[in-house]
């Protein structure tokens, strides 16, 4: 089998196919079997309407139940969150006079199996009235929930959290969640809260040894009972068990060349898509397939991107198994739609 690559330049995709070995896994929608693999190339239709941003544009979030895709920006219209359709038809936009968002960074999608309602979460690194928090939304952009104490910086969990920089989040499927904090501020924090938002264990401090970050960047959850952290300024990912925080592992051999900005699962499960934002490409990771040891990082392919684009944080389609990815220096949002390769022999 191939391993392949796509290249983004100048409008063009090339595809440079190599050597590529695949998980063997379970045929079916979305999944790769072991005569199957995947590429991803660029949908350069998507979305329809680039000029409506115009700010970088930080995070994606992706609602499956709704087909609905939203973008977060810093924009200078007041409008930090726009929501796409899956053909990249603008639907509509948060304001911030009724969404109030100060500096929007990390996004998330959760759906509700009890009320079957999607529910948006982003984080506020801003030192306004309305930073330093963590927030859910409608998805027509009404404030329900606030995480953390608004314009108040600090490292308290009790009474009320306090958060520095609030980076990523993630959500379990029971309703648990994930935070990872900061973004440069005085935490270096991965924190796990219940479905009620009480804090259930927390571990970090800034530094470089295991449990230990230099801006915890972005979080996601596998289906093993993992956890993982991009540890950006230490340029690795660090793994560790959702019920208690104890420390899994750590890659570090596929970050020499430059840092983690996101840590997501492709839809299939079978990789990790992480952006290095200063590289401009996504690398696609190979993701363990059963409990315990995580062993060493296995790079199975990559995604390209213009020079000067600056990946940031990517979410993936659980639906379409496409890449959407929110990029600071081409200020948008590039959707990446996966193509199934049958080899031949």
């Amino acid at each position: 089998m191939s391993l392949w690559k796509v290249v983004v330049s100048s409008g063009l995709v090339l595809v440079l196919v190599l050597h590529f070995s695949t998980l063997p896994t379970k045929a079916g929608p979305g999944k790769a079997s072991k005569d199957q693999e995947f590429k991803y190339k660029l949908d350069p239709s998507w979305p329809k309407n680039q000029s409506i941003f115009t700010g970088q544009v930080y995070c994606v979030g992706v609602d499956d139940k709704n087909g609905d895709i939203y973008v977060g920006q810093r924009g200078t219209d007041g409008q930090p969150v726009i929501v796409f359709g899956t053909t990249g038809e603008l639907k509509r936009v948060f304001k911030n006079d009724s969404s109030p968002i100060s500096k929007i960074h990390g996004m998330r999608m959760h759906y509700n199996e009890t009320d079957k309602s999607s529910r948006i979460w982003l984080t506020d690194l801003g030192d306004d009235l309305s930073g330093h928090t963590v927030k859910r939304f409608s998805p027509t952009g009404k404030l329900e929930l606030v995480l953390g104490t608004p314009n108040q910086a600090g490292t308290a969990l009790k009474p009320n959290y306090q958060f520095d920089q609030v980076a990523d989040l993630a959500i379990s499927d029971n309703g648990e969640v994930y935070v990872v904090d900061g973004d440069g501020g005085v935490n270096n924090r991965l924190l796990k809260l219940d479905k009620d938002f009480h804090l259930k264990w927390h571990i970090g401090s800034i530094g470089n040894s295991s449990s230990q970050f230099h801006i915890p960047h972005s979080v996601e959850l596998d289906s093993f009972g993992r956890v993982w952290v991009a540890d950006r300024m230490n340029g690795r990912i660090q793994a560790f068990d959702v019920d208690n925080g104890t420390f899994l592992g750590q890659w570090t051999s596929c970050f020499q060349d430059g840092q983690p900005y996101s840590v997501r699962l492709s839809a299939d499960k079978s990789h990790f898509v992480v952006a290095q934002l200063n590289q401009d490409k996504i690398l696609l990771i190979e993701a363990p397939q059963k409990s315990g040891d995580i062993g060493d990082c296995n790079v199975k392919g990559q995604i390209e991107v213009t020079k000067g684009s600056k990946p940031h944080l990517v979410a993936v389609s659980q639906s379409e198994g496409a890449i959407y990815a929110a990029e600071l220096g081409s200020h948008t949002c590039q959707k990446f739609v996966r193509k199934l390769i049958i080899p031949s022999g």
